[in-house]
């Protein structure tokens, strides 16, 4: 049996085209009681969710107290990810003025594309997961029209051309993401060279976009399967919105027997090559013809859950662009997630410590 690293060599030689998004990320959390310079957070969002409604019909002032400033969106941590395990990416995204920001960095490995101002959220942690206070209206200027200002449709033929993968993330707050989708699906693909390459999707949180919108972004990304084939990876949330918009009216929970057919009734509704579904505790992943669970890696208590997801995706996706079958994949996913939620760093293959293979 290979190894893990045996299995990630090929890595190092996969070249992901990454997008859309691009956000400046404060962490914080909410104190329940201070007392001079230390403060108790507020654990849970249940307890956070009471504080807000006692308020009701008076009113309340909650502090936030800072512990990081970082880059965020999810595009920009599905790259890192994915270039802390080995893949070589490139970037395009709103991240604002690169040399002036803390995207400096990540923009000089990228070798990004700036498409736009960055927008900006307060990323508010408790240990059952987290509330993200986003301003975005800089991302309404990250359209297909920007993009080709600052790359030409030739020199984006070129790079999509010489890539492996394809992976969009954050549609929900890109208001342009199905145009240049679709534009890439009906003008770029088409001329491409390569004939076979993988596609990633991530919806983020899509309940305050229309049904009829998600089911018309759902039907763009069938549409590259003709190109190669799609993945499209959800947290129990977001595969409950993609069910009400296939029609369904099945209730996701986090319990095997429902991941699991929600997962495959996704797949079978969508054919879509790959749907992953990740929870806190149970990750699910089906095609055509199979379908898993996994579980293990759960992390009591997260240092940072903030981008938890994005290394999630990003874990599938290297595993599959290298060749692993999705029970692989879903395991080496878990683990990557796990591995940084526990430590707040994005984790090296050589990190990772899979429970089966």
């Amino acid at each position: 049996m290979a190894t893990i690293d045996e299995i990630f060599n090929p890595i190092k030689t996969k070249r992901v085209v990454v997008g859309l998004d691009g956000f400046i990320d404060t962490i914080a959390h909410a104190v329940d009681v201070r007392s001079g310079s230390h403060y108790k957070r507020i654990d849970t969002i249940s307890d956070f969710g009471n504080r807000i409604v006692s308020a009701a019909g008076k009113s309340a002032n909650i502090e936030l107290v800072p512990l990081d400033k970082k880059i965020g969106g999810n595009g920009p941590l599905l790259a890192k990810s994915l270039f802390t395990l080995g893949a070589n990416v490139r970037y395009i995204g709103t991240l604002g003025d690169c040399e002036d920001n803390v995207f400096k960095s990540f923009a000089a490995w990228t070798n990004a594309i700036s498409i736009g101002n960055y927008g900006e959220t307060r990323a508010v942690e408790f240990f059952d997961g987290k509330i993200l206070f986003g301003e975005m209206l800089p991302l309404l200027d990250a359209s297909l029209e920007n993009l080709l200002e600052k790359i030409s449709k030739s020199d984006f033929t070129g790079l999509i051309d010489g890539c492996d993968a394809v992976a969009l993330a954050n549609w929900t707050m890109m208001p342009h993401m199905s145009a240049i989708a679709k534009f890439l699906a009906d003008e770029i693909l088409p001329v491409c060279s390569q004939a076979e390459r993988v596609f990633f999707f991530d919806l983020a949180d899509p309940g305050k976009r229309e049904l009829s919108e998600l089911a018309e972004f759902l039907q763009i990304i069938r549409s590259f399967e003709k190109f190669g084939h799609s993945i499209l990876g959800l947290n129990i949330s977001e595969a409950q919105h993609v069910l009400r918009a296939t029609g369904e009216k099945f209730t996701i929970e986090e319990t095997g027997e429902k991941m699991l057919w929600a997962t495959e009734r996704l797949q079978k509704n969508l054919q879509i090559s790959v749907i992953f579904v990740h929870g806190l505790k149970i990750f699910s992943a089906a095609t055509k013809e199979k379908s898993c669970l996994t579980s293990g890696y759960f992390v009591e208590n997260p240092k940072v859950s903030t981008g938890a997801g994005d290394h999630c995706n990003g874990g599938f996706l290297a595993a599959h662009l290298c060749g692993g079958d999705i029970d692989f994949a879903a395991n080496f996913a878990a683990a990557t997630a796990a591995f940084f939620v526990e430590t707040g760093r994005s984790p090296c293959v050589a990190d990772i410590k899979i429970l089966k293979q």
